[in-house]
């Protein structure tokens, strides 16, 4: 897949909903102290990673698959099993939307690769406690555009 050296390993995710807009994110704190964000997440992910990390303040008491996944301690360990790692690696210009790329391992040389929705599979990673990256190439032009939306 990825070689090392462009991607930035996460090393601390918080899910919140930006205040004003009530809208729902992910920060992903990188070892280079630079920080990449999701927007427009959806609801469930911010309250499941927040679950996690047993962050208070989760609005919403209703268990979805999340939940189960985490509940159920033969299938999160299966996952651990599998699951080698998590890059978000991809943005969608057209549609503006980041993809993230799943290492799963089946054992015997085989390593399967699917593309993901960045906060299901950051999800994923939180849960198995593998490592999740970001591509630092992501990073560098969201810092640009961040900049820029500043002039």
């Amino acid at each position: 897949m990825n070689n090392n050296e462009n991607l930035s390993k996460v090393i601390n995710i918080d899910a919140f909903f930006i205040p004003i807009y009530n809208s729902p994110a992910i920060i992903c704190y990188l070892e280079d102290n630079r920080q990449f964000m999701l927007s427009n997440v959806t609801p469930e992910i911010v309250f499941a990673i927040r679950k996690l990390n047993n962050k208070d303040g989760v609005l919403d008491d209703r268990e979805n698959i999340f939940d189960i996944l985490n509940f159920v301690p033969e299938l999160r360990q299966d996952l651990e099993n599998h699951i080698n790692r998590v890059i978000i690696n991809d943005l969608n210009d057209k549609i503006g939307v980041y993809s993230a790329t799943i290492e799963i391992n089946f054992g015997n040389s085989i390593l399967i690769e699917k593309r993901m929705i960045p906060s299901h599979a950051i999800y994923l990673g939180l849960l198995t406690k593998k490592p999740i990256y970001v591509k630092k190439e992501l990073v560098d032009e969201q810092e640009r555009e961040n900049r820029n939306g500043e002039e």
